[in-house]
């Protein structure tokens, strides 16, 4: 059989099997589709598993309470992070000068050029990160 009629007959079944796909798949009515939309990101994404380097710093007691992109109020003495494109619910191991702290990432940010991590003031200061307030850290996904 050539080639040309092998994708002639790939073709023709995948259209027969899209066609009956297509069969059993009910429509939605205007209700369902606006529960659909309103659901909340699970956080069951997982980002790729990497390491790399990044330059953290750390939110302190001024932006408490504040919602984050989570939709969770911002806790200072929780173990969270922000990042600009891992997606919320990714779970990081962040290390600086021999320590690590595992962290959440529950924000977007920072928006300070330059700098890659926001950690929460308790990651930081279990780091040791406190004290430079900026620094090079080693970031680990979960």
């Amino acid at each position: 059989m050539s080639g040309y009629r092998t994708a002639l007959l790939v073709a023709f079944f995948a259209g027969v099997l899209l066609a009956s796909s297509l069969v059993f798949m009910g429509r939605a009515d205007e209700d369902e589709v606006h529960r659909v939309i309103a659901v909340r990101h699970s956080g069951a994404v997982e980002a790729p598993r990497y390491s790399q380097t990044m330059v953290a710093s750390y939110y302190g007691y001024s932006l408490e309470g504040f919602e984050t992109a989570s939709g969770a109020p911002f806790d200072p003495e929780g173990y969270t992070a922000a990042h600009k494109t891992l997606p919320i619910g990714t779970r990081l191991l962040v290390s600086y000068s021999g320590e690590s702290v595992r962290v959440m990432v529950n924000d977007r940010g920072p928006y300070v050029e330059g700098r890659d991590l926001d950690l929460s003031l308790a990651a930081a200061r279990e780091i040791g990160l406190t004290g430079p307030g900026a620094a090079p850290v080693r970031v680990t996904t979960l």
